[in-house]
């Protein structure tokens, strides 16, 4: 897909054009042979400029020899306690990464986040913009991305990468606030003093992908000034419908080194990601049951006219299951059909279903089952490279980033770095969430309650709500580092070196999740109310695979005519929250570390300690009468949360021989704090996760360094992590409850007049918007890496990792003073008597909590009495108790499950290069990737039921050649994913119900009901050809 080209745009081209040419020509013109470089004079030393800094050419083949990940410093991986692994610039070559995707499948423990690991089956934290950079889970646990070890708020491609780090577990040396999972760091190509370079890289391959990437360094002035650039310009297609994954982007940077000294580099991006998203499973579907019926009885034996009453037992047995909503008061369902420009209101009409519902029947009388939602799971109606949202959703991201370098080293052991970083993005998300889009027939022979005709009934659509999350972020760090190097020249006390940081940094974040609706707020008083939105339906053609889709919402006019009036339109945002928020944060940090050498470097130890403070700013919102709430970046209207962390890192490393060591470390940190998520008992902001963990293992260095290996076992857990899951919809819950009260207790010969009421309503009414809960894994990490001769290169990962959700929302229990019991459920205080009342029993619940300070309020008048007085929800607030602890104890049993684990993980890779014979210039590679199956569930028995393993074959081959008058080499390439084409669906959730906990089969010879299945990409050949000099 191709789109506006943005004002850097010819940009790469020019500058390149200006780098390549006499990188190029240099060699072409010479008439003899270039003299090499005159030695340096014999008093010259060679000084190696900052330990902070990795120089990246140094690694060879697959096997790197150092990192930063460590302790901030320079340091051999072979003296690095913490468990690490590199990404060499030779791999990503040979496996032609492109993608953090395709880079994680070769990782020792790492996964893209599909959100697989919650109870649910959706995924709306992945497909929506609650995330700037795509999300990877390290351990089990969430972990961050790091742009040169800075917390990175812009998403990562390799066209700029000089290698990739993948650290595991918590670390406070590198991120005393970030992940607990770890961090995946990209080192960037920097402008090198070195020689001049250039290459030209283009892939093609399946499904119209086309990638052009870019990259040059030339040497301005010897030894003190070069620059390099790199763009990418990419259009790739996917395998599924509407799917694109278009790219521009360039990066620049130069280097500049005054005297012997001092270095000076400043390097930055800016680009654009334009992409498809796309959910990795299907539509669901409310339509299997009237299909299956439509086919076998025909259309009017399914379709009706609808009315004011609900559908009859016999149609719904027929698969016609409710109605949407019921046509009263302000009800609206404002449709909108793309096929011909009809508008009109669906309220009141019927909608149909699967079998997900017992009441209805198969054409051979085969009942349904009442459960979960279903997906669809018949590709013989829907394939599985069909797109249900269509072209309509897809991600806008723009990003810009640079950092500016400077290192001084006045004394052989004493060195300084000040670094200075700035990121600053946008992602713009249209889409559908939920259950949306969902697959329906029409069962309506009118356009809804006593319209006119349908030209549509008894046909299949795709339809839903659109929706649009924006959230923008900018970040700056300032940090100054430095760092002194002792040598006792003692074999037992070795040498030492001692380094501090403090840095200053400010974040700004904010999010607008909204809906698609009528502007003006005409049918409720909330913008993005249901009754203001406006659903987008699409009626496609069977067979016609191209109309499988959703109503686009760009389709739709600028103005609309509904029920005889005219609506603007516009993305109307959610109520303040959560979901619509933003915030500032100011932190201040600092860091020292001792890493030492000790026993003639048969001993190293890292001791890092660090203090991170932090001010956050949640800022406070203004009311736009067609939008609604949003952002008021005015500072003076926020409230202010402070806190301060301490975290400590300790590692050692024992070489016993030359070949093994022993490796302990120990770590911990602290979470990304959220700006707009707020916690009981006080809803103040909720207080960053902490996250500690601990590795243990060997070390292996054999074949004179070209073969490294690492096993550790390993214990990670986080800490306080804050969702929405497990919070039962207490807010609304409470204010019912309290509002409640207060028709009965507030008022002229009440208890309560209402100045003595407001105190407590705000008390027993907090803000809290989420809850907590903490995540343990442990496991087996192993991982390989060698040159094992000049030619072949191999590198292999083992994984065995368990985890675990635990403690779900304890802190919103002990709010409301409810007492936990043997099996870490709650104690069920209210029961219903025989004639249907609900009775709360008061000493199931704990003196001062809000129960109890409700049962108190309910004692103060008999028209408070809980078993009579109702809420809002027009039940009584004893029964809001019992659905309020139903709730909370349903969350802890289907959360506190190991939901998505897959226990063992295996990847390889290797290449070899014939450099003799007939076949000189050739290389040939393979890697393999298994995991086992997956967990997807619980059988009546309380034993797990697990998915499938999957399996996966890729293949490489390559040839370099060189051609007259060009100079450099050129390298045809060719890699094959998933070789022998491996695509059965991966089952992620079962269907379950009351009297289907095992499962159950849906009728038509179609398999077990899935409340979730994943797809897996079909075999990908790439084709890349890479001009290199």
């Amino acid at each position: 897909m191709r789109y506006p080209t943005p004002p850097y745009g010819r940009l790469p081209a020019l500058c390149l054009a200006s780098i390549l040419a006499p990188c190029a020509a240099a060699p072409l013109s010479a008439a003899e042979p270039a003299r090499p470089p005159a030695p340096p004079p014999a008093s010259a030393e060679v000084v190696e400029l900052s330990p902070f800094e990795v120089n990246t050419t140094k690694d060879t083949g697959y096997v790197a020899e150092n990192t930063l990940a460590g302790s901030r410093l320079n340091t051999s991986l072979r003296d690095t306690a913490s468990s690490v692994s590199v990404f060499t610039k030779e791999f990503l070559d040979d496996v032609a990464i492109t993608s953090l995707v395709e880079l994680v499948q070769y990782s020792v423990n790492s996964e893209m986040n599909t959100n697989e690991n919650q109870a649910g089956t959706g995924q709306n934290p992945i497909v929506n913009a609650q995330a700037l950079t795509p999300q990877v889970l390290v351990r089990g646990l969430a972990a961050s991305l790091g742009l040169d070890y800075f917390n990175s708020i812009t998403p990562t491609d390799p066209y700029r990468v000089g290698r990739y780090e993948d650290t595991r577990g918590p670390n406070s040396i590198l991120f005393g606030i970030g992940s607990p999972g770890g961090m995946l760091n990209q080192s960037s190509k920097v402008a090198t003093l070195r020689s001049d370079s250039a290459a030209i890289r283009h892939s093609s391959g399946s499904w119209q992908r086309s990638r052009t990437e870019l990259d040059a360094n030339k040497i301005l002035r010897r030894d003190h000034l070069a620059v390099s650039l790199a763009a990418v310009h990419q259009e790739n297609g996917g395998w599924r419908q509407f799917d694109f994954q278009d790219k521009q982007r360039i990066f620049g940077s130069v280097t500049y080194r005054p005297t012997r000294t001092l270095g000076v580099s400043v390097m930055g991006e800016v680009g654009r990601d334009l992409n498809a998203v796309i959910r990795n499973s299907v539509e669901s579907d409310q339509v299997l049951a009237w299909y299956d019926n439509r086919n076998a009885r025909g259309v009017d034996a399914v379709t009706f006219t609808p009315g004011t009453v609900a559908p009859t037992a016999a149609q719904i047995a027929v698969g016609v299951t409710g109605r949407d909503s019921t046509r009263t008061g302000n009800n609206r369902r404002v449709t909108f059909i793309e096929n011909d420009g009809t508008i009109f209101d669906f309220s009141g009409a019927f909608v149909t279903g699967s079998y997900n519902n017992a009441a209805v029947r198969a054409p051979d009388g085969t009942p349904g089952v009442t459960s979960s939602t279903l997906k669809v799971h018949d590709p013989s109606l829907l394939p599985y490279d069909m797109n249900g949202a269509g072209p309509g959703m897809f991600r806008d991201q723009k990003l810009k980033n640079y950092t500016i370098s400077l290192d001084w080293q006045p004394l052989r052991d004493l060195a300084f770095n000040l670094a200075h970083n700035y990121q600053d993005t946008t992602a713009l998300v249209n889409l559908m969430t939920g259950e949306d889009p969902t697959l329906r027939g029409d069962a309506n022979r009118t356009l809804g309650v006593g319209g006119p005709a349908n030209p549509y009934a008894g046909r299949l659509y795709i339809d839903g709500t659109w929706r649009r999350d924006v959230h923008v972020g900018d970040a700056t760090e300032t940090r100054l580092s430095a760092s002194w190097q002792v040598d006792t020249r003692s074999k037992w006390f070795g040498r030492h070196r001692v380094a501090a940081m403090v840095s200053q940094a400010e974040q700004f974040d904010t999010r607008a999740n909204s809906w698609l609706a009528l502007a003006g707020r005409p049918f409720n008083a909330t913008p993005n109310n249901a009754n203001n939105r406006i659903t987008v339906r699409n009626y496609f053609t069977e067979g016609s695979h191209a109309t499988y889709r959703a109503g686009d919402w760009r389709r739709l006019p600028t103005k609309i005519n509904f029920l005889g009036r005219d609506y603007g339109l516009v993305f109307a945002n959610e109520v303040w929250g959560a979901n619509n928020g933003g915030g500032e944060q100011d932190s201040t940090s600092a860091l020292g570390v001792v890493q030492s050498h000790w026993l003639a470097n048969r001993l190293v130890t890292t001791f890092g300690y660090r203090q991170d403070k932090v001010d956050i700013y949640e800022l406070s919102f203004y009311d736009d009468p067609n939008v609604g709430n949003i952002v008021d970046r005015d500072r003076s209207k926020s409230t202010k949360t402070s806190a301060t962390g301490y975290t400590s890192t300790a590692g050692a490393v024992l070489h016993v021989t030359d070949w093994l060591s022993l490796i302990g470390n120990r770590s911990t940190n602290q979470g990304v704090p959220s700006f707009t998520r707020k916690i009981f008992p006080d809803g103040n902001l909720a207080p960053a996760s902490e996250g500690k963990g601990e590795d243990v293992g060997l070390g292996l260095d054999l074949l004179n360094g070209r073969l490294n290996a690492k096993a550790v076992y390993f214990t990670s857990y986080e800490q306080g992590r804050i969702t929405t899951t497990g919070f039962g919809g207490a807010a609304d819950r409470n204010t019912r409850v309290m509002t409640a009260f207060a028709s009965v207790l507030v008022g002229t010969g009440r208890p309560y007049s209402q100045a003595q009421w407001d105190p407590i309503f705000r008390q027993l009414t907090p803000p809290a918007t989420a809850a907590s809960s903490d995540f343990e894994t442990e496991g087996y990490e192993a991982r390989l890496t060698a040159n094992l001769t000049r030619n072949w290169r191999l590198v292999v990962n083992y994984s065995y990792t368990d985890s675990i959700r635990r403690n779900v929302a304890n802190e919103v229990a002990a709010w409301y003073g409810l007492k936990p019991t043997d099996n870490g459920k709650l104690v069920q205080g209210v029961s219903q008597v025989a004639g249907g009342q609900y009775v709360v029993d008061r000493s199931a619940f704990v003196p001062g909590g809000a129960i109890s300070r409700w049962l108190d309020l309910a004692a103060q008048h008999p028209e408070a009495n809980v078993s009579t007085l109702s809420t809002s929800n027009s039940i009584p607030v004893a029964q809001e108790i019992f659905n309020l602890i139903n709730n909370l104890n349903d969350d802890k049993e289907q959360e506190e499950r190991r939901w998505g684990v897959r226990p063992h993980k295996i990847s390889l890779f290797t290449a070899y290069d014939l450099r003799e014979g007939r076949l000189k210039g050739f290389t040939v590679g393979g890697g393999w990737r298994w995991r086992s199956a997956n967990v997807i569930g619980e059988d009546s028995k309380g034993n797990e039921i697990t998915g499938r393993v999957l399996t996966a074959t890729d293949l490489m081959l390559a040839y370099a050649t060189k051609f007259d008058r060009l100079p450099g080499r050129v390298r045809f390439q060719v890699n094959i994913s998933n070789l022998f084409d491996n695509t059965k669906i991966i089952p992620v959730r079962l269907a379950t119900g009351a009297t289907a906990s095992d499962g159950f089969f849906v009728p038509g010879g179609r398999g077990v009901a899935y409340g979730r299945y994943d797809l897996v990409q079909p075999r990908e050949i790439r084709f890349t050809t890479t001009w290199s000099y």
